[in-house]
């Protein structure tokens, strides 16, 4: 017989990828609540990078099972596992989506669970377009783990006192939504101006894309790819070595480094559109503008729908970041880092413990 007082975890638990991330996260917050739960870690090209350890991970079986991947990665896995859709007493998909339309023939795999969580309202309602179900907008934790003291400016033999821009991204997230070649471009103005600018882009996930995965990366000697995997304390030594964090996206479901970016002090030049607007705000972040743009079908992954996304004005994001050189001065972003308690175990306890509750009785 199966308990419900706990949670079963399905999901790219030991990869290093942001759904991984959202699983680690919530798990995080499970072992903060004192709450059991199970761990089923689906395979990916890069499983076993991240190593987990957790107090209250256990081998039983629970009466909730929660999926964090995409909708449809989960209508796969189901097909390939049924017993997985069929063991359970409640489903629940933790989902992305990084559109306003979500394409009603994928419906189906939204079905498939009994109720929905995603992690902004931004997402939220593209599932109310097309499920009847019980859609939370339920934020996950995003809690930075401690450095390691390593210097990337020395690794990377930048000077002490550059401007450094830094911007993330998994290739496997497509390079039309991230749109890491605007950031080139921008960076690439003030670079003209400003010989003390400097840009990292750290890339994962390149290996098996092919030779020409990097070749929109201009040869530039201010322009510094770090390739490596990095582990969870070394990603703090990486923004701790930047000023800046420049995303020029045209959409995100949520936007977790930005997050972990404002958490470490770093301005943010961000395009104002989609999940981020959950939590940048004129305050925290240089927000860019933008005009609205069509999305062709190859430039998003099972986009079966017209739908839309933000196009950013580049010649406004030049200006933002000019700005955060100029506030740098100053010191870091202490709006930003403000953050870290709107996204701890601790800040969102209050929001978590009622709801898991209701799955636990």
């Amino acid at each position: 017989m199966k308990s419900n007082a706990g949670f079963n975890l399905v999901g790219y638990a030991t990869s290093p990828l942001g759904l991984g991330e959202d699983l680690r996260s919530f798990a995080a917050m499970l072992n903060h609540l004192a709450i059991p739960f199970s761990v089923v870690d689906v395979a990916t090209d890069v499983q076993g990078q991240v190593p987990v350890s957790w107090q209250h991970m256990t081998t039983q079986e629970y009466g909730t099972t929660v999926f964090f991947m995409a909708a449809t990665e989960c209508e796969r896995l189901a097909k390939l596992h049924p017993s997985l859709m069929t063991a359970p007493r409640t489903k629940v998909g933790f989902f992305l989506w990084e559109l306003p339309d979500f394409p009603p023939e994928q419906a189906a795999a939204l079905r498939l669970m009994d109720h929905i969580w995603c992690p902004t309202r931004f997402v939220q309602q593209a599932f109310f377009k097309q499920s009847r179900q019980l859609t939370l907008a339920l934020p996950l934790p995003v809690v930075q783990h401690v450095a390691t003291g390593h210097s990337f400016r020395k690794q990377l033999a930048i000077p002490p006192n550059a401007f450094v821009s830094l911007y993330l991204l998994d290739l496997h997230s497509t390079l039309q939504r991230k749109n890491p070649q605007a950031v080139v471009r921008v960076f690439l103005k003030m670079a003209t101006e400003c010989p003390d600018a400097y840009l990292i882009l750290k890339v994962s996930r390149w290996q098996n894309l092919g030779a020409h995965a990097l070749r929109w990366i201009p040869e530039h000697p201010r322009i510094k790819v770090l390739k490596e995997t990095l582990q969870p304390g070394e990603l703090t030594d990486l923004y701790l070595g930047a000023d800046c964090y420049l995303s020029l996206h045209r959409s995100e479901g949520f936007g977790r480094t930005l997050v972990e970016a404002l958490q470490n002090g770093l301005y943010l030049v961000s395009t104002n559109f989609s999940g981020p607007q959950d939590f940048v705000t004129e305050t925290n972040t240089l927000l860019v503008n933008w005009s609205r743009a069509e999305v062709d079908a190859h430039d998003y992954p099972n986009l079966t729908v017209n739908s839309w996304w933000a196009e950013p004005d580049e010649t406004h994001a030049l200006h933002q970041l000019y700005q955060a050189r100029k506030k740098c001065i100053y010191g870091r972003n202490a709006a930003g880092m403000a953050l870290s308690q709107q996204f701890s175990y601790s800040g969102l306890a209050a929001k978590y413990r009622p709801i898991l509750q209701a799955y636990l009785n």
